[in-house]
């Protein structure tokens, strides 16, 4: 089954299914998109009346994995010689397609898409071409598939099983392994998995490698992993940290870039030019991407493969699967049930862990008590236990409080009534073995 998703970007966000195609395989050609491209062209250009009011309608982005980009833009695949759909690099052979080239990159724009200047990049004409939108910046690199699922994991299946100049020693294995256990009960519930152990990588799930990637992975490598290996794998992760929230990508989109730079150059480095495949070398368009629509997380398939899931529930059995995932649609239309999006709402937690959180003066603390306490403006209280005296947690690549990473001593805080409204940035509280140091970070990306 092949479904035409659409998300509705106002909070929360709600994904629902524009078209459903369905097939012993994958669709042989673009047929299937028609009616929803010339729907969304009619939108795009009318807008909708709705009631006495006409809304505007812009398309955001369109977002696919990268076989699925290739498809139905009519291009090459990534796996060809012109398979990048940022720029005009023709790829290297090195045992596997690799993208050699790092600096002074020839990007694509929409004109030379269009008029299909690099003919070796195109397979044919895609229905994408009818409608009023930027074929290169409407198609942004999709950081589940890409940097999640595809570089992250790489770099943990050649740490764990790859060549031996790189690979880490079984001793250093279950360490991570162990720390990865030892993290479960320090992750909140905002975090639909807990981490687990290396030995069921091949059945984690993207947000587990996006876990690995922004939080637990600077943690449970250091001290594990050879030290210029750690050093290169945090480039990564502070990068995509940044790009992940809305906030630092304002003020640090082109440190992220660089640092990305430096990773694939680094990695060429320490991993041979085979290392250089698709997946990372689209790490040198990412930044742009999470600039252009805020963050990484506003363009990413998350909610799509999470609806993806809940449509492959409604399938039963193995026979007439389109009609039964159409007939359980049109039962939630009138009773939405789980399909309906839940309506954000705050709600502050006093148990541990989910009561930690980084206040506006970079100062740490956690929620006690909840309070009747209100102040002249109506805001609630909450009785908080702070950490003011944070330090930085690392300095290389930079300085971890520019991530929302810090170091406090928990034998020193203080109590205070803080204003419901001032505990914005939700964090994850670590202790260390000792229990002397403990490590704060802040969740940075969307949920």
């Amino acid at each position: 089954m092949w479904p035409v998703l659409c998300a509705i970007m106002i909070q929360p966000v709600t994904v629902f299914p524009v078209a459903l195609t369905c097939g012993s395989s994958k669709p042989c050609n673009l047929d299937f998109l028609n009616d929803t491209i010339r729907e969304l062209n009619d939108i795009l250009q009318h807008g909708i009346q709705y009631e006495e009011f006409k809304i505007h309608v812009t398309l955001k982005s369109i977002v696919c994995d990268a076989p699925a980009r290739a498809m139905v833009k009519a291009t090459k695949q990534y796996s060809g010689y012109y398979g990048c759909d940022k720029c005009t690099q023709k790829g290297v052979w090195y045992g596997r397609l690799t993208y050699q080239e790092i600096d002074n990159i020839v990007l694509r724009t929409n004109e030379s898409f269009r008029d299909q200047i690099q003919e070796e990049h195109h397979c044919g004409v895609s229905p994408f071409t009818a409608l009023p939108v930027d074929l290169i910046k409407s198609f942004p690199i999709d950081y589940m598939h890409q940097a999640c699922l595809g570089v992250m994991r790489r770099l943990l299946l050649i740490w764990i099983k790859g060549k031996k100049e790189t690979r880490i020693t079984q001793r250093h294995v279950e360490e991570i392994n162990k720390k990865l256990l030892e993290m479960q009960q320090f992750v909140p519930s905002n975090f639909a998995r807990k981490p687990r152990s290396l030995l069921e990588i091949d059945r984690w799930k993207a947000t587990e490698f996006r876990q690995f990637l922004l939080y637990t992975g600077k943690l449970v490598l250091k001290g594990s992993l050879r030290g210029d290996l750690y050093a290169h794998f945090m480039t990564l992760s502070v990068a995509l940290c940044i790009l992940v929230s809305p906030r630092l990508i304002q003020m640090h989109k082109g440190y992220a870039h660089q640092l990305l730079v430096y990773f694939v150059k680094r990695g060429r480095e320490l991993y041979g030019n085979e290392f250089l495949v698709y997946n990372v070398h689209s790490m040198l368009h990412l930044a742009e991407d999470a600039g252009w629509f805020g963050s990484l997380d506003v363009c990413a398939a998350f909610p799509f493969e999470n609806y993806l899931y809940k449509l492959k529930k409604m399938v039963r059995s193995g026979k007439n699967a389109l009609s039964q995932v159409v007939k359980r649609i049109h039962e939630l239309e009138n009773d939405p049930g789980e399909m309906k999006p839940a309506k954000f709402k705050k709600i502050i937690c006093t148990n541990k862990p989910d009561n930690t959180y980084i206040l506006d003066d970079s100062s740490c603390c956690e929620a006690v008590a909840l309070s009747h306490q209100r102040d002249d403006e109506g805001n609630q209280k909450i009785l908080c236990r702070v950490y003011n005296r944070t330090e930085s947690a690392f300095n290389d690549p930079c300085d971890s409080k520019i991530i929302g990473v810090y170091q406090i001593n928990t034998a020193k805080s203080y109590m205070k009534f803080i204003k419901k409204s001032d505990l914005k940035t939700k964090a994850i509280m670590v202790h260390s073995r000792s229990g002397r140091h403990t490590k704060i970070l802040a969740i940075l990306h969307e949920f």
